[in-house]
């Protein structure tokens, strides 16, 4: 499977477990997504996630023209989380961002960024 696949999988699977973690262990707002939930729908907001971690990488790997490596896809989550953050590109998170501080929100951007990539050299090498 390419990495476009695999991204769109791991953000369509990562929601789904934001979905079902989130209002148990997030406390009563989730982590500031039971808003952003709440907005955009259960089923509505897995094919976001898979859709735009999608985008990502085909703009990381086909505009872009990087290479696929951890550190590259992580300082590039980073900047998106960022950008995210400043320009309120989605505005329905802003209560993640008030959530998180500046810190753990990149962290899991980069995380984010780096997951599909690390699934993809563990299924290739192996």
């Amino acid at each position: 499977m390419d990495l476009v696949s695999t991204s769109f999988l791991v953000g369509f699977f990562g929601d789904l477990t934001l979905q079902i973690i989130s209002p148990r262990f997030g406390g009563p707002t989730g982590w500031g997504l039971t808003p952003y939930f709440k907005q955009h729908g259960k089923a509505e907001s897995l094919f976001i996630a898979g859709g735009m971690m999608a985008l990502f990488y085909i703009i990381y790997l086909y505009v872009f023209r990087l290479p696929p490596n951890f550190v590259y896809l992580a300082i590039y989550g980073v900047v998106l989380d960022l950008l995210f953050r400043w320009f309120r590109i989605f505005p329905s998170l802003d209560g993640y961002y008030g959530y998180l501080n500046y810190f753990w929100a990149t962290v899991w951007e980069a995380f984010s960024m780096v997951l599909p990539f690390l699934i993809a050299k563990i299924f290739v090498c192996s």
